[in-house]
């Protein structure tokens, strides 16, 4: 009997301390959420290198049909100076984009108790992110409250890091929401406006030099095929490209539905509907991540 009674205590005494210290907790929710999180940030990426090649790719073919006398080499020396502002503002833009991710990660790894470590300093980033504008040059991305959520995240992410703290920091990582907000609602933007705009820019340009390859077509109709058939291909490529944007725009508004049901339902993590959240996040990400590969 004296052994049955230990063992009846045994129990209610194990729960009690996994519910001081959070032990027994089942974080996979949080690592799902992570995961995802983490995949669309890489998403992200080849937009930024593709919105500098677009705009080289659409010089090129502006003085393709204007140049009486096409030099290759000097021309590309050209689109990439032209080309240069993009490239310094996607700087800023990868820096904001590296903080999601380093966000994914600090998250996850304080639901599996394995913290990363940063070294990089967030103090120059607000006077980046400053900087940063719409497509129209002039317009700020951020206004100032944003921009000072957004470095707060950045200090937050550092002291973590430093102090070694898991899983209690969990619930304040999450109550971070705005930030994180901010941080996406600014890549969508750079990826619908900006991105897209050099998309279209590109898709303008191929018009004329589609014309200018049906007049070849009757003195060089060989040169001209093979001519019409890059063109398609390109055309193909830069609307694949479009559609990317549509996902990234699909999956970053998942996102946001997740993290918010996710603060919502922290200590009920096997609520069903946060795990239809989750899985609804995970499918937008996988076609994210398909449309990327038709797209580059």
């Amino acid at each position: 009997m004296r052994r049955t009674s230990i063992a009846r205590l045994r129990l209610p005494a194990v729960l009690a301390l996994c519910l001081a210290a959070a032990a027994c907790a089942n974080f996979s929710a949080v690592g799902k959420y992570s995961d995802q999180t983490k995949k669309l940030a890489a998403a992200f990426a080849p937009m930024m290198a593709g919105s500098v090649q677009s705009c080289v790719d659409n010089y090129t073919r502006k003085k393709l049909i204007a140049s009486p006398s096409f030099d290759p080499a000097q021309v590309e020396v050209q689109a990439k100076e032209r080309c240069a502002s993009i490239a310094e503002a996607n700087g800023t833009v990868a820096a904001l984009n590296d903080l999601l991710s380093q966000y994914a990660d600090t998250l996850a790894a304080l639901s599996d108790k394995k913290l990363p470590s940063y070294s990089e300093d967030f103090g120059s980033l607000k006077g980046s992110l400053a900087k940063l504008t719409r497509d129209d040059g002039s317009t700020p991305m951020l206004e100032k409250a944003q921009l000072d959520s957004v470095i707060a995240l950045g200090d937050f992410l550092a002291r973590v890091a430093t102090q070694r703290q898991q899983r209690k920091h969990i619930r304040e990582l999450l109550d971070h929401q705005d930030a994180v907000f901010v941080v996406v609602d600014t890549l969508k933007a750079y990826a619908d406006l900006n991105y897209r705009g050099y998309l279209r820019d590109e898709l303008r340009s191929m018009g004329p030099l589609r014309l200018s390859i049906e007049r070849a077509a009757k003195t060089e109709p060989l040169a001209a095929n093979a001519a019409k058939a890059a063109l398609l291909t390109e055309t193909r490529q830069v609307e694949a490209r479009q559609a990317s944007i549509d996902q990234f725009l699909k999956a970053a508004d998942r996102l946001k539905t997740s993290h918010a049901e996710l603060r919502r339902k922290l200590d009920k993590l096997d609520d069903a509907e946060l795990a239809k959240q989750l899985n609804d996040y995970a499918k937008e990400v996988a076609a994210l991540r398909k449309q990327l590969r038709d797209a580059f």
